[in-house]
């Protein structure tokens, strides 16, 4: 069984993150069918709700990737370009454009994570022997 690690955001949450940017910007709440429907409560003191601050720790996030992986995540993600014109803005094959694709989320979600991640990642080492 895995080890619950507190504050960590898996590899799945950051591509719906991702995948659900235009919603987040919006402020609209993102669909989670696996979602068990709960009573929220009262609102935070702050009046910052946990999709807001997702918001900023993805752009933060975005902001510290290398120019090339910020306009890979600008053509896929936040600016959602199609995938023909967006080959052509970034001058590279579909192969290429997805590899970075790919990158571009396991760097957020090294971000994102910290030290979390790190533990994730030692976990897995040691369950596959």
């Amino acid at each position: 069984m895995r080890p619950r690690i507190e504050g960590f955001i898996s590899k799945k949450n950051i591509r719906r993150l991702l995948d659900n940017y235009q919603a987040l910007e919006h402020g609209d709440q993102l669909p989670n069918p696996d979602a068990v429907p709960i009573n929220t409560g009262q609102k935070s003191q702050d009046g910052v709700s946990g999709g807001r601050i997702n918001k900023i720790m993805l752009d933060d996030a975005i902001a510290q990737l290398s120019p090339f992986m910020q306009a890979v995540v600008k053509c896929r993600w936040t600016g959602r370009l199609p995938v023909g014109d967006a080959l052509k803005v970034l001058g590279v094959s579909k192969a290429v454009y997805y590899q970075r694709c790919n990158l571009a989320a396991e760097y957020i979600y090294i971000n994102m994570n910290g030290k979390a991640a790190a533990i994730d990642r030692l976990y897995e080492r040691v369950m596959q022997g």
